[in-house]
């Protein structure tokens, strides 16, 4: 595949179409690889990942996984997700790129990294790139200029061979008939449906049968670790009262936030929208556009704009206030969105505007120019913000005093009574997922780190929405299962849907032998008073409404019935019930092909290019020698 490359290697040099996100090369930092194994994770042919640059890498992508999941996160993640193995494969695939590109004369010029980071709207100030910020920035990501500009080369590279691959994918019409045939073909079936909690009232759960339900489920019982903390917590508003703020202070104030006392220009308007997909076919772009061409005549015949957003606007967010939506200032709409509208004047109508939400019409009610308000002005808001900001700073150094105090005497609870604080926490047992003793919603990211800490030591000051917090942990309990009688109620509701199950299952299994000896699911229902429902007409890519719940390998029996094998193997999962069927007929839909052809192509393309890409790199694995030197 590196010949092929070799051959079209001259045409790269335009820009490339597709910025990848979440790629390991913004994650780098800056970091090189190693000639020597002081310390490395794995050799790749005579070059080292160190374990420094392994987990450089590795603690950023848990920040970003714990940050989109949220509460939903959990260690216990960590090895479910294989993120140790996802972060050794992304570094060494980086390599596999940075060498094939610099093989095949890749690189990108000096000039191509600075176009590129002048695309970056972070590093912009007033529209224009700013080299201070552009510093700032990248220390605030802990990243040098000349590591980021590396990365970003690298990135080019990266873009550009992925790029080239995705072009020799070619999908033939061979391909598109069988996809068509797959994922169009429709069926339609006879089903009867088997809902364990209608057997819940036919099993019965005893003593006995609860006890050896819970030894044989213990696991599913566990309880988590738990912790005893003590807790100080100094509050910024009991300092209020003693922050005295001088006419100094808050013209300081306001000169080192300037910023926020600026407003940038304004514009009021209105819109209508005609919503497109994502993937939206080439005929469903002409036809939206052709409808909004028709508004925007009416618009422009001096029809009322807001009456014609009410009537034809698929903005459900604005079209009922008649497309209205309230000022807004450039950066917080979409680019082209943006451009239109505050390069028009007030009452003007624009042309359509196209974004990745669809074709727009836009109407200016009003511009509100940039404004900054006066220290005199702002004078009241001023004074309270410096009282808080001396407030937070009292609050701080009264907690930094005490952490120094514990330091001393490796107990917060008495060095805190000296300094009459008051310490909550106490008895508690939380888990890492419940709420601090005195907080109403849990702190994941302060838990996390308390529940790292071994028993007696203490933690850091802590900056949470209540004010200065310090813990020291009093108590560790293991993670245990409890007692039976603890959650004897729980077991045996537990061991009654699980035998419902069962039962339900088997139900749906006799039905099936009867379906079967009779060849009619019907028949064989109605000696047995079920209820049999008849499906729409569905295929693969639009299900019946009724049957959403039937997923993976139950999808694939159901399209796998023929007129000569009518009934599945077995009763299939349908949520939480079990489904017995019967096929009544398959057809496809005549016509309908060309409809959807570029749809399926588009498709096929993405399915196809993800595989050409994978294949590659293992190929560049293949050729490479990977040694791993150290367990992760």
């Amino acid at each position: 595949m590196l010949n092929l490359f070799r051959e079209h290697s001259k045409s790269w040099m335009i820009k490339a179409l597709l910025i990848l996100v979440a790629i390991v090369f913004v994650w780098w930092g800056g970091a090189t690889y190693q000639s020597k194994s002081d310390t490395a994770v794995v050799q790749i042919d005579d070059e080292f990942i160190s374990e420094r640059d392994y987990y450089n890498v590795y603690e950023k992508m848990v920040t970003r996984y714990r940050t989109q999941l949220g509460k939903a996160w959990s260690e216990k993640l960590v090895e479910e997700m294989n993120l140790k193995g996802q972060v050794l494969d992304m570094l060494i695939n980086r390599y596999l790129v940075s060498k094939a590109a610099r093989e095949l004369g890749l690189s990108a010029s000096t000039e191509e990294v600075r176009r590129r980071i002048l695309e970056y709207p972070v590093f912009l100030n007033d529209g224009r790139f700013d080299q201070l910020t552009y510093e700032r920035v990248l220390r605030q990501e802990r990243l040098t200029p000349e590591g980021f500009e590396k990365d970003i080369a690298e990135s080019i590279a990266y873009e550009r061979l992925l790029n080239f691959i995705k072009r020799q994918v070619v999908v033939t019409d061979e391909e598109v008939t069988a996809d068509y045939r797959t994922n169009y073909g429709q069926v339609q079936i006879a089903y009867a449906l088997f809902d364990p909690k209608s057997f819940e009232d036919k099993v019965t759960v005893d003593e006995q049968g609860a006890q050896e339900y819970f030894q044989n489920h213990r696991e599913r019982y566990m309880e988590p670790e738990k912790r005893r903390f003590s807790l100080v917590l100094y509050k910024p508003e009991a300092y209020m009262d003693q922050a005295g703020v001088t006419g100094d202070d808050m013209r300081r104030y306001y000169d080192d936030h300037i910023s926020e006392y600026r407003h940038e220009q304004q514009v009021r308007a209105r819109q209508i929208l005609f919503r497109l997909k994502e993937d939206a076919a080439e005929e469903e772009i002409a036809k939206a556009r052709s409808e909004a061409e028709k508004v925007l005549a009416e618009a422009r015949k001096g029809k009322d704009f807001a009456e014609l957003a009410r009537k034809y606007s698929q903005d459900t967010a604005t079209a009922k206030n008649g497309g209205d939506l309230g000022a807004f200032t450039r950066g917080q709409m979409l680019e082209p969105f943006s451009d239109a509208a505050f390069a028009m004047k007030k009452g003007e109508i624009s042309d359509l505007v196209e974004t990745p939400d669809g074709f727009h019409i836009i109407k200016v009610e009003e511009i509100i120019p940039e404004k900054t308000t006066s220290f005199e002005e702002a004078r009241s808001g001023i004074e309270q913000a410096v009282k808080r900001q001396k407030a937070r700073e009292a609050a701080y150094e009264k907690a930094r005093k005490l952490l120094d105090q514990v330091y001393a005497k490796k107990d917060l609870a008495k060095s805190a009574e000296e300094q009459n604080m008051p310490v909550t926490g106490g008895d508690m047992w939380i888990a890492e997922t419940d709420p601090l003793p005195g907080f109403q919603t849990p702190l994941a990211d302060i838990s996390r780190k308390l529940f790292e800490l071994p028993e007696k030591d203490f933690s850091d000051i802590f900056d949470t929405p209540q004010g200065y917090l310090i813990a020291q942990v009093t108590g560790i309990q293991p993670p245990q299962v409890p007692s039976f009688d603890k959650v004897k109620q729980r077991v045996e509701k537990d061991c009654r849907a699980e035998r419902a199950r069962v039962l339900a299952q088997q139900k749906a299994a006799e039905l099936l032998d009867a379906a079967r000896k009779a060849n009619s699911l019907e028949t064989a229902a109605s000696g047995l008073k079920l209820a049999v429902r008849k499906s729409d007409w569905f295929s693969r890519h639009a299900p019946d409404k009724d049957l959403r719940l039937l997923r993976g390998g139950a999808v694939d029996q159901v399209f796998r019935l023929e007129e000569n094998q009518p009934f599945p193997d077995s009763s299939l999962e349908f949520g939480n019930r079990f489904l017995v069927c019967q096929l009544l007929g398959r057809r496809l839909p005549e016509g309908e092909l060309e409809k959807v052809r570029a749809d399926i192509v588009k498709r096929l393309t993405q399915q196809k290019q993800s595989m050409m890409w994978t294949a590659w790199l293992q190929e560049q694995r293949g050729k490479s020698k990977i040694v791993a030197l150290k367990k992760l």
